[in-house]
């Protein structure tokens, strides 16, 4: 199985592009969603806007979607129960499903499906999906040694830098040894997978998360000696690997952003 988020190798547009442009595109994310919406069109529109743009980034990146089956996976069940939730939970629209009459402070009443509430956990849904979809553009498509040499351009700290890229680093693994656990597991005739969710609570996933702890503890012990080694922390200027150049490609990809931001504007205010 292949990991979320997972940086990957490959001479596409998106992977030849400074850091800092990538990084921009994920900031102008952030600040997007985070505007106040509703459900209307013009929100939507300004929604699925952007999101047209991380998707256009994901093919010019050649991210699959398959890298994140067990992440859409949880994020379909998130977004059914945020649409149930708001459904049942919004102030005001037409009833769409009546199950009783359970009135809240606020002026919901949870016994009422409305489609008022529907069209805001939908909108919910998609403020979620743009934010995941604007991660993997940043942390797919850039190497450790470019993010290490970006923070230190930006004046970031070598340690707060490692400890980024560390955890980035650290996620992968962590998939890699929870699928070998399991493995190794069932080798020895305990199959996680076929108890129900009652006994994995209970008793399942106790052999799996311990050796998965322990062994991150060790090759956390591992990494310490070998940065030690490499002199990582000593006094003057660490070398780049690879170098960072801003050429005309982030010219375009910069440009293409700015242009989204001034679409965002008009689209929602104008």
């Amino acid at each position: 199985m292949q990991t979320p988020f997972a940086y990957f190798d490959s001479p596409s547009f998106v992977h030849r592009l400074h850091p800092v442009v990538k990084l921009g595109f994920v900031l102008a994310t952030l600040v997007v969603i985070l505007l106040p919406y509703f459900p209307t069109g013009r929100d939507y529109g300004t929604l699925l806007l952007w999101l047209g743009l991380a998707g256009l980034f994901w093919v010019l990146a050649g991210i699959h979607p398959r890298r994140f089956y067990v992440l859409l996976k949880i994020l379909l069940a998130t977004f059914a129960f945020l649409v149930l939730v708001q459904g049942f939970m919004y102030r005001g629209g037409r009833p769409l499903l009546v199950l009783g009459h359970l009135p809240i402070p606020g002026g919901a009443d949870l016994g009422v499906l409305t489609d008022a509430g529907l069209l805001f956990g939908i909108l919910l849904c998609i403020r979620v999906l743009v934010a995941v979809a604007s991660v993997p553009v940043f942390v797919s498509t850039t190497s450790p040694g470019k993010v290490m040499a970006m923070f230190r351009r930006l004046g970031i700290p070598n340690r707060f830098a490692f400890m980024f890229v560390s955890a980035l680093t650290f996620t992968d693994l962590i998939f890699e040894m929870w699928n070998s656990i399991l493995d190794a597991q069932k080798l020895r005739g305990f199959d996680l997978s076929s108890m129900g969710t009652i006994d994995k609570l209970r008793r399942g996933f106790i052999p799996v998360v311990v050796p998965l702890i322990l062994l991150l503890f060790r090759r956390g012990d591992e990494l310490e000696i070998a940065m030690g080694g490499k002199g990582f922390g000593a006094p003057g200027r660490p070398t780049e690997l690879e170098p960072l150049r801003f050429g005309w490609r982030d010219l375009v990809a910069a440009s293409l952003i700015a242009g989204a931001v001034v679409g965002v504007y008009v689209v929602k205010f104008l």
